[in-house]
């Protein structure tokens, strides 16, 4: 006799996993697939092995042959449930049979030999037998526990090889819910009267449904649609199988638009548009990733032109929040199907950045279809790694560009400016390099390898027979945030000898906006001794009064703001010129380029002139020989 108590409990709480797994939106991901079958498979293997108990404590009652198909479609569904516990953790961990396919048919082999033994048992008893004494096991019995340890420990094998493609926690429940089966069929094998080994493949499922199968795991907390795991998972698996195209689209200036409205109202109509593409478009799978990005993926023949247009008449009316109406204007990003030949890291690299330049693009461009993204990131990434590599090397380069004195007509001063090679040897613009660098947190080191080598070429030279009185070295806005940034320029200057006021650090009009914190900093360095010019005046929110409350010494007017003068005269530059020397600041205009733009901005009153009329900024050994003394003479 055979104890049944652990058989209705385990089949409740199986149809009530099922009804939760089909109530969620779920992703077409193998694994979720491989998950289905396990829990339809558990279902089977209960109802099998309580009939097929009954009718072998009932053979009297039931035909032979009764009693053989139940028996065989027990032991069938019992060893293709062990199976696809071991094909989930396949799929967990990411591996792919693609190639060789070999390997994928090969791990089928055991099961399909075991199973092909207990379907022969009807004629050949090899598994069990059926007579009119009742039910018996067969001498090949015991391949149904030596496949089930098999595969278990075939799961551990792959999971410890394979360890670092997950995270430890996932790891863990890989290697948790294998460890269960292994108990329960070993508890199955000392206890052969109680159906318990079903509870223990209960045990299994929970873990896995905690760990990978819990919806809330793939789904974003704003809406229907998925979330940013979700997408590179089904990426990852799509570039298996077949090309796939995808729309990006992007609320403009997300930020600002969020700031206006509200989180709570922004929120809300980031749910109404999950929820409009979710309905709209079924045949795609919807994700929201962040910041107002959403993606559709579809199939390669996607008509990403016609649902574009679509979703631009729907947003020409508001999206209706907490009665408030929200008028929000998408950019889109078109990424073709040839790129799902790229990795997964590649293609969410460059789709993210597309949709942030796109994001902050004027409304002209907002539509912009832009299928060439992984040749954009592919000067992103090679800039990303030539930083690295000239960090780590100490190679970053520093160039000099002279300031002109106009009232003495000669040089009196230089810019330290960074400068970084590719892989080739080739110049990487300034403009590329640097906001990498303050992105990723590398603009510390950065600047101070460059504050470093100005004071060892300063310590080197006699730079009053250069012409120069001091250098310029700028300092950003996230170097300011370091609350040891006074110590460790201090040190620098210490350990090469030169005194702080050969130095000028120039801050942009940008770092103003964190008033207390740069303020705090400025004086700081300022009782070091360090002098102060602001950069870029004009680029930015600042205004006379709060530039007031600094130390600076000399203001910098951006180059745009130069060149705007020269191309509608107005009052603009005269009236900053002369407000700047009633604060007693002296003034270098940037970006001069002609005898005409010089010879003007000297007439409004600038103290100093900077720009390629004089001199592109040049290696420290070039301008040693350009300027110095025996250069002159």
């Amino acid at each position: 006799m055979w104890n049944y108590n652990y058989v209705l409990p385990s089949l409740l709480v199986l149809v009530i996993i099922l009804f939760y797994y089909f109530s969620r939106p779920r992703l077409p991901l193998r694994l979720n697939k491989t998950f289905l079958g396990i829990l339809l498979l558990d279902i089977f293997t209960i109802i099998t092995d309580y009939l097929s108990s009954r009718a072998c404590e009932r053979y009297a009652e039931l035909s032979v042959a009764t009693v053989n198909v139940l028996n065989m479609a027990f032991f069938i569904c019992f060893l293709t449930r062990i199976y696809w516990f071991y094909l989930f953790s396949v799929d967990a961990l990411k591996i792919y049979y693609a190639k060789p396919r070999w390997k994928g048919v090969v791990s089928g082999v055991p099961i399909l030999f075991a199973e092909a033994v207990a379907l022969s048992s009807f004629f050949t008893g090899a598994v069990f037998t059926v007579d009119a004494a009742g039910y018996h096991r067969g001498p090949w019995y015991f391949l149904l526990p030596v496949c089930s340890f098999l595969y278990i420990f075939q799961a551990f094998v792959l999971i410890i090889r394979n360890r670092k493609r997950l995270s430890p926690f996932e790891i863990g429940s890989l290697m948790g819910y294998n460890t269960i089966l292994a108990i329960g069929n070993l508890v199955r094998i000392l206890m052969p009267k109680y159906l318990i080994m079903n509870t223990f493949c209960l045990l299994a499922i929970l873990v896995i449904y905690l760990s990978f199968e819990n919806p809330d795991l793939y789904t974003s907390d704003r809406g229907t649609a998925f979330n940013m795991r979700a997408f590179q998972d089904m990426l990852n698996e799509m570039g298996q199988k077949k090309p796939y195209r995808i729309l990006g689209m992007v609320l403009r200036d997300y930020n600002d638009e969020r700031g206006i409205y509200g989180g709570a109202q922004m929120d809300q109509g980031i749910a109404l548009i999950s929820q409009y593409l979710y309905k709209q478009y079924p045949e795609c799978l919807v994700f929201y990733l962040r910041s107002g990005c959403f993606t559709l993926l579809g199939p390669e023949n996607l008509d990403c032109g016609r649902i574009r247009g679509e979703i631009e008449e729907r947003f020409e009316k508001p999206w209706n929040a907490s009665d408030a109406d929200l008028y929000l204007t998408p950019a889109f990003v078109e990424v073709g199907a040839e790129v799902s030949k790229e990795s997964v890291d590649r293609v969410v690299n460059t789709l993210l950045i597309a949709l942030d330049s796109a994001g902050k693009a004027d409304e002209g461009h907002a539509g912009q279809e832009r299928s060439d993204i992984i040749q954009a990131i592919d000067q992103q990434m090679e800039t990303k790694r030539s930083l690295e590599h000239a960090l780590e090397m100490d190679e970053v380069e520093v160039f000099l560009q002279p300031l002109y004195d106009v009232k003495n007509k000669r040089i009196i001063a230089a810019e330290a400016l960074a400068r970084i090679r590719d892989m080739n040897g080739k110049l990487i613009p300034p403009n590329l390099f640097i906001p990498i660098a303050e992105k990723n947190g590398h603009i510390n080191l950065l600047g101070e390898q460059v504050f470093r080598k100005t004071c060892r070429f300063i310590r080197d030279h006699v730079i009053e027979d250069l012409g120069l009185a001091w250098v310029n070295v700028n300092l950003s806005p996230i170097q300011c945030m370091r609350s040891d940034l006074p110590q460790r320029f201090s040190a620098i200057l210490r350990e090469y000898g030169v005194p702080a006021d050969m130095i000028h650090l120039e801050i942009t009009e940008a770092s103003i906006i964190d008033y207390s914190l740069l303020q705090k900093q400025v004086m700081s360095l300022r009782k070091e001794g360090f002098q102060f010019a602001l950069d870029d005046y004009g680029s930015g929110y600042s205004n006379l009064t709060r530039v007031k409350h600094y130390p600076f010494i000399n203001v910098k007017l951006d180059m745009e703001v130069v060149w705007d003068y020269f191309r509608e005269r107005d009052t603009l530059l005269p009236t900053l010129v002369q407000a700047f020397r009633q604060m007693d600041v002296t003034i270098t205009a940037e970006g001069i380029e002609t005898a005409e733009m010089a010879e003007a901005l000297a007439a409004l009153g600038c103290d100093y002139l900077q720009g390629y009329y004089y001199s592109r900024p040049i290696p420290m050994d070039d301008f040693v020989a350009k300027y110095g003394k025996k250069a002159v003479s």
